[in-house]
C-alpha cells in the first residue's frame, strides 16, 4: 500500500546542483551508492501504528552542474520486485496486481524536471514519478548533508579521489493516484517517502 519513491530515491542527486556555489566549472557525473542508499515508504494502518517497507533494487545516475543547477538531470529506476516489508505474506501482496504489478511493471522510474532552492542546503526537486505504466509529479524535499572528496577515499582504494554527495530526503504522495487503493480508508491513502543516499563521482 504504497508508492515507490522512487524515488525519488534518488533524484536528491539532483539537489547537488542547487545547493553548491561554485565549485566546478562543467558538470560531473555521480551513481547511486547502492550500499548506502535507502529508498522507504510508510502508511497508517488502521490508525494503530505506522508500518515501513523499502525497495532494495537501486539504480541511478545524475550529472551535476555546480554553477547551472537547472541544467543538472537525475534518473533513478527501483525494481518493483525487490520491494520487502519484513513479512514475506504481504511482500507477495505489494508486489502483486493490486498494487505494484511487478510482473507487468517491473521498474519504477524517477526524472528530474527541476531544482529550486529553498535554502543554504535545501532545495525542492520538482519530477515525474513512474509507476504502472503511469507518470505523476512528485516533488521532493531534499537537505544537503555532504559534498566532497569522500571521507573514506584515504583508507578505501573504491572512494580514492572520488567526490560524494549526501543527501536527505522526504515527500507525501497519494497511491490513489497511480489506482492503489485496497484497503482505503482503513490503511491510509497518504503514503511517506523517507530518502537517504550517497552518491559517488564516476570521475
Amino acid at each position: 500500500m504504497t508508492i515507490g519513491s522512487t524515488s525519488a530515491v534518488a533524484v536528491v542527486a539532483v539537489v547537488t546542483s542547487g545547493l553548491l556555489g561554485s565549485v566546478s566549472a562543467r558538470a560531473e557525473t555521480f551513481a547511486l551508492d547502492k550500499g548506502y542508499t535507502a529508498v522507504l515508504f510508510s502508511w497508517s494502518h488502521l490508525g494503530l501504528s505506522r508500518q515501513t517497507a523499502r525497495f532494495t533494487g537501486i539504480d541511478g545516475t545524475a550529472s551535476i552542474d555546480p554553477e547551472r543547477p537547472e541544467a543538472s538531470t537525475i534518473t533513478v529506476t527501483l525494481r518493483s520486485n525487490t520491494v520487502q516489508s519484513g513479512v514475506d505474506t504481504f511482500d507477495r501482496i505489494l508486489r502483486g496486481p493490486d498494487y505494484f504489478n511487478a510482473t507487468t511493471y517491473p521498474t519504477i522510474m524517477f526524472r528530474s524536471i527541476s531544482v529550486t532552492r529553498t535554502g543554504e542546503k535545501t532545495a525542492d526537486i520538482d519530477g515525474e514519478l513512474e509507476i504502472l505504466g503511469q507518470s505523476k509529479p512528485v516533488t521532493l524535499h531534499a537537505t544537503l548533508n555532504v559534498f566532497g572528496e569522500h571521507p573514506s577515499g584515504a583508507a578505501n582504494p573504491t572512494y580514492a579521489g572520488k567526490k560524494v554527495a549526501s543527501f536527505s530526503a522526504r515527500t507525501q504522495v497519494l497511491r490513489s493516484a497511480w489506482g492503489m487503493s485496497r484497503g482505503t480508508p482503513l490503511v491510509s491513502d497518504e503514503i511517506d517517502i523517507t530518502i537517504e543516499t550517497e552518491l559517488v563521482s564516476n570521475e
